[in-house]
């Protein structure tokens, strides 16, 4: 793979996550399972199987196993070939050289005209997707298996962006139909199975015959089953009516116990993000000294421990220790201290400071820990119940000055051009932060990684004096599986739970 310095921290910008282990210790006599055929469960009910639409990231367990994408990640997070067989990034433009022969399960050919169309549909919505892809100028078809990306400004997180929704492909014919939402038609080695589907109960999965690659398409029939309740997928789990789960962390040491397989891996870092920081819905928002304050106030030590049992580490930003864009100053950015939060709402002079967010299931204790923290400080955070899977349309509108959100963001360029940017789909109010601007551009403009990285930093440092978010903690994901599931590797980026290609079960 020929790839540029320009974008080496790309690619080795993602996190790097523990491969599971590919046998359980011991099973359950009650097992239901099936050789050949896998049923699991997952907290949330995809939003929509339009990539368009769709947010990615967690909910890729529902596109992966209907849809390819140009490039993937490894176990460790780097960037590697998907349809796209090679790719070379410079400030200009991104090329891809593509598979030959490869064809979507209507039978339409995977080509290079295809990926054009998937590109320009996707930069043309207006969901999630479109703004990974807005640095590209256009897209040019230069044979049938080489597509030449032109960027209009260098786009260092494009390789990554393309291994999630931005980079998914849908057949040609089937990019418009009104259908694509519930009936997706992709490349992937199986095939959604609309008949025996349940919308917001199940989703079954039956072979792709189209599909030739047969180390990845083991399975005869997938079911993804949607358990919101945490001791529900536990149970399920020990019981033997699913295979394989995402775990609450709660749950975990009641799984293992019961001679279920668990890995454990860095999974969502958590932040409370302030989305009305000009005050427009919020008034205390727009004082950056009551945002200092309320960062002030949250004990995320103990939110680790009491809401997750441990599994996860207080970490005051995105990027932790070790990370190419970790940025020392702000290990202890607001460090836990309650009479400093007081003396920051006096100094605002915001009185009774107070603002509201959304939450659901398992962002519930979450938010119930840090408005106890705020009250302490005499700061009024509400809580108004939204419904599972309606968390990122949530963020991305004007209903809430504010989001307790989990997210999955490997390289800044996301973090500036999701929720920094004014023009950013989680910057709703449409914002603008001149000092994050000026450091993004001189990160874009800058011809070497170490100045790169540093105006990453600079960006970093200027989004933290403004308290544009309060940096929480990294959750670690876990994923539970049987004695006879085997080849479970989980990856960067699907916290709830990994790809099913190369899984078997006995």
């Amino acid at each position: 793979m020929n790839r540029s310095k320009f974008y080496s921290s790309a690619a080795a910008a993602a996190t790097a996550m523990i491969a599971a282990g590919s046998l359980a210790a011991c099973g359950n006599s009650d097992s239901t399972t099936t050789p050949g055929q896998l049923a699991a469960a997952t907290l949330v009910d995809v939003q929509s199987f339009d990539p368009a639409a769709n947010p990615g990231q967690g909910q890729r367990i529902f596109l992966d196993p209907v849809y390819d994408t140009l490039l993937r990640t490894d176990p460790n997070g780097n960037v590697v070939a998907g349809v796209a067989t090679k790719f070379e990034l410079t400030p200009q433009a991104l090329v891809l050289d593509l598979q030959q022969g490869r064809v979507f399960s209507d039978g339409e050919p995977l080509d290079a005209a295809a990926v054009k169309a998937n590109l320009d549909g996707r930069r043309k919505s207006t969901g999630p997707a479109a703004a990974a892809l807005s640095d590209i100028a256009d897209v040019q078809v230069e044979s049938p298996t080489r597509v030449r990306i032109n960027l209009a400004t260098p786009s260092p997180a494009l390789p990554i962006s393309l291994t999630d929704v931005a980079g998914v492909l849908v057949a040609p014919n089937a990019l418009n139909s009104p259908q694509l939402g519930t009936d997706p038609i992709g490349s992937g080695p199986y095939v959604l199975d609309t008949a025996a589907t349940k919308k917001g109960v199940s989703y079954v999965y039956t072979r792709n015959e189209k599909f030739t690659d047969k180390s990845v398409q083991t399975l005869d029939r997938i079911e993804i089953r949607v358990l919101t309740d945490d001791a529900a997928r536990a149970s399920a789990l020990r019981s033997g009516q699913v295979d394989l789960s995402q775990v609450a962390a709660g749950q975990a040491d009641a799984v293992k116990s019961s001679g279920i397989e668990i890995g454990s891996f860095p999974g969502n870092y958590w932040m409370l993000q302030f989305l009305d920081t000009a005050g427009t819905k919020a008034p205390a928002l727009g004082n950056t000294k009551a945002r200092q304050a309320v960062c002030s106030a949250i004990d995320s030590q103990q939110i680790v421990k009491s809401s997750f049992f441990g599994h996860g580490t207080a970490q005051s930003q995105v990027f932790p220790e070790g990370n190419e864009f970790h940025v020392k100053s702000l290990e202890n950015v607001y460090p836990f201290d309650t009479q400093k939060a007081q003396s920051l709402v006096k100094e605002s002079g915001v009185p009774d400071p107070t603002f509201a967010v959304p939450a659901f299931g398992p962002i519930k204790p979450v938010a119930e820990a840090v408005q106890g923290n705020l009250r302490d400080a005499g700061i009024d955070m509400s809580i108004q119940l939204v419904q599972p899977g309606t968390l990122d349309k949530e963020n991305r509108e004007t209903n809430f000055p504010a989001i307790l959100t989990p997210i999955k963001q490997v390289h800044p360029e996301q973090l500036y051009t999701d929720r920094l940017a004014k023009d950013g789909p989680q910057n709703p109010f449409h914002v603008a932060h001149p000092a994050v601007d000026a450091a993004h551009a001189r990160a874009v403009a800058a011809t070497d990684d170490a100045a790169r990285v540093a105006a990453y930093a600079d960006m970093q440092r200027a989004a933290a004096d403004e308290a544009l978010w309060c940096g929480l903690f990294q959750q670690d994901a876990i994923v539970g599986w049987n004695t006879s599931v085997h080849g479970v590797t989980n990856t960067a980026g699907w916290p709830m739970g990994p790809s099913f290609r190369g899984i078997t079960v006995d």
